[in-house]
């Protein structure tokens, strides 16, 4: 059965799940959400447990929160180490990523490709040093374990998002730039992003279609901001 992942037309928050479905083995198809009406239908159906998107809709369940798909595809692929304390820094890695990641998220909202780019440069200064550090004191060139976890995923993840803004960022930290290619050389994950299910850097098209959806208004230095605002 081929799971179904709904978000806007885009990476965002849904990005790290598509990459763990891949890492876990798990066939997929995007949903894309384009209008308010179709979100308005979405919620009508009652297959939003707490109002969020990406929904992933799996094995009769109907996951929200990408925290909770993860690990839920974690545990599924057998991605979770092999016990309690390599669990234990999957997740706390994890953790850490999320924060990390958070600076690319929110890249494509900015005013210029200078501000993005400053602003990644001096988040990556503060976490790039600590996860070379991480890896390299583990000892395997993984994260938490002597294997590929889940850490890994969303780490390699993350980083891809700020390889393209900054193609040259890695070379400082050798451990972190072996770890990002190994993983996305997994036959899985490397097939997953030369898929058609790989959406392309987000831009100001992205920006675009999550607020018209969300009837939000746009970042302010774009134009007529307000236009999707009722």
């Amino acid at each position: 059965m081929v799971a179904k992942l709904t978000y806007f037309r885009g990476r965002g928050r849904a990005e790290t799940t598509r990459w763990m479905l891949a890492a876990s083995g798990v066939a997929f198809m995007n949903v894309p959400i384009d209008t308010p009406e179709e979100l308005a239908s979405l919620r009508a159906a009652g297959k939003l447990p707490f109002d969020q998107m990406p929904l992933l809709e799996i094995d009769g369940h109907q996951l929200s929160q990408s925290s909770a798909m993860i690990r839920c595809l974690a545990r599924r692929g057998g991605l979770y180490g092999g016990n309690d304390t390599d669990a234990m820094w999957a997740d706390m890695i994890a953790g850490v990523v999320a924060d990390f990641a958070e600076t690319a998220m929110q890249a494509a909202f900015k005013p210029s490709p200078e501000i993005a780019i400053a602003e990644l440069e001096g988040r990556f200064a503060k976490f790039g040093p600590r996860f070379e550090a991480r890896i390299t004191a583990q000892g395997s060139g993984f994260c938490a374990a002597d294997k590929m976890t889940f850490a890994d995923v969303v780490l390699a993840e993350a980083l891809s998002s700020y390889l393209e803004w900054l193609p040259d960022l890695l070379d400082c930290t050798p451990n972190l730039k072996d770890l990002y290619e190994r993983i996305t050389s997994e036959p899985s994950i490397a097939s997953y992003l030369d898929s058609d299910l790989r959406y392309p850097k987000p831009g100001d098209d992205y920006v675009i279609a999550a607020a018209r959806v969300l009837q939000r208004a746009l970042p302010p230095h774009m134009p007529d901001a307000a236009r999707f605002m009722v």
